[in-house]
């Protein structure tokens, strides 16, 4: 790869990168560079020290106890610490840490991590001399050769830093690179959404500072894959019902959102808020510490009627206070109001995520689920009282005439499934899907997909299902 290509391509990930932290505090930024850059030259210092000393040589003292320094400066500002590395720029935060180019510490430090299968980490509290010598000599190690990330994992589990999460690598596109963004696919960008909504819930439940960026990072992978991408309506693998649920919610919120044609970091901002909307249930109500003659109580979660204001509780502890803060705390709060509520009228991102809960509660969640186009039929019937006119028609207007989950027959007797959401006129009312049924009735040995807005076969009917 020539400069020339080497310079587009950083263009393009500080940009890739921009956009993943568009609407969080941007006063904080400078505080962040500053602080950011002597964690990230005092980080490699220690790393780069264990080629030639023993942890516990005394030159070791000083460097490690200016990092505890940093990293308490950092948490102070930021709560959750998150780095990261990627194609020789390293953020902090997600706001880029400037380094001297001319000793390439930002390239050093990702090959340092990325002999372990990371690109960063996360650390969720401060630590003092001690914990952070556990990490640099775990990182200082020899990666293992099947597992490098797994074993690294565990060295800090056995060392007690249960504070410390491991981020997985990323690298973006270069020039002349045909690739996605990531070299992920875009089931991979599903499957990492999942995982990262259940590691969110636990980290906040365990009274964790909520750290909503890594989130904007995966809502701006799910954007430019495409909401009319068939993968990401898929249930992703190994997931849990709370995820999964958390995920369709989210993709139904950005579907409408571009129906109503929200600019790019409004969407990431509604993207978030719906990833975060249920945190409330990760509070414990009726909670006891333990005493030393009794052992703790762990409570139980709050009932639905209570979750939305606990989550705008739990999510207004994130450090700062910016507009895209304020969003997330009253969409947690509003999403479970009716549009006329006596309360008041709910926030925009309330409305729309009230909808997407309904429609998302008929059509799987319900004791009595109901096809997508049945859901989007009793949403049009509580338009104007319970739910919002406008949104229900936008979240009609995205889905199409079949929404993705409807199984449908066709008259040459075969049965679909649709894959996908509509991408214009032509498809709104025939849509992408996966054969589910032969003409002879049997299932098929291998994925057959069918644009039916290119074949001449006509719709029978309606089978509902999800």
């Amino acid at each position: 790869m020539n400069d020339t290509d080497l310079a587009q391509s950083q263009d393009r990930l500080g940009a890739a990168l921009d956009r993943a932290r568009m609407g969080e505090d941007r006063d904080l930024a400078s505080q962040v560079r500053d602080a950011g850059e002597r964690f990230v030259r005092q980080l490699f210092g220690a790393l780069r020290l264990t080629r030639i000393h023993d942890l516990e040589n005394a030159v070791f003292e000083k460097p490690v106890h200016e990092l505890s320094t940093s990293l308490q400066e950092l948490n102070t500002l930021l709560g959750a610490v998150s780095l990261v590395t990627v194609e020789g720029q390293v953020y902090i935060n997600d706001v880029r840490v400037r380094l001297d180019e001319r000793l390439d510490t930002a390239a050093q430090l990702g090959r340092e991590l990325g002999r372990h299968d990371i690109g960063g980490l996360t650390i969720h509290e401060p630590l003092g001399v001690r914990p952070l010598k556990a990490i640099i000599d775990a990182f200082g190690q020899d990666p293992d050769t099947d597992h490098p990330r797994a074993k690294l994992r565990q060295r800090l589990v056995d060392a007690g830093l249960n504070t410390v999460d491991l981020v997985g690598s990323y690298r973006f596109r270069v020039g002349g690179d045909d690739t996605t963004l990531s070299e992920v696919d875009v089931d991979k960008v599903r499957d990492r959404a999942s995982s990262l909504v259940d590691a969110t819930i636990d980290s906040i439940g365990a009274s964790r500072m909520p750290n909503p960026l890594p989130i904007r990072r995966t809502i701006t992978e799910m954007l430019n894959a495409g909401t009319d991408a068939a993968a990401l309506w898929e249930a992703p693998a190994n997931s849990t019902p709370f995820s999964r649920h958390t995920l369709r919610v989210s993709m139904l919120a950005m579907v409408i959102g571009r129906q109503l044609d929200l600019p790019q970091e409004i969407l990431q901002d509604l993207g978030v808020t719906a990833m975060l909307h249920d945190v409330g249930y990760a509070a414990r109500e009726g909670a006891i510490a333990a005493t030393a003659t009794t052992p703790a109580v762990e409570g139980y979660a709050p009932p639905m009627s209570r979750h939305g204001s606990a989550g705008a509780r739990m999510l207004l502890r994130q450090r700062g206070f910016h507009e895209s803060k304020i969003l997330r705390a009253l969409g947690a709060l509003h999403h479970t109001w009716d549009f006329n509520d006596p309360r008041g009228c709910p926030t925009l991102f309330g409305r729309i995520l009230h909808v997407c809960e309904s429609y998302d509660a008929i059509t799987v969640l319900g004791p009595k689920r109901r096809a997508g186009y049945a859901a989007l039929a009793a949403l049009q019937e509580a338009a104007g009282t319970r739910y919002d006119p406008v949104i229900v028609q936008a979240l009609v207007n995205g889905l199409g005439r079949y929404p993705p989950g409807t199984q449908l027959e066709l008259e040459d007797n075969r049965r679909v499934r649709v894959t996908a959401l509509p991408t214009g006129a032509e498809d709104w009312d025939r849509p992408k899907c996966v054969v589910v049924r032969n003409t002879d009735g049997t299932a098929p040995r291998t994925p057959q997909q069918l644009v039916l807005s290119r074949v001449s076969v006509a719709i029978k009917r309606e089978l509902g299902g999800h």
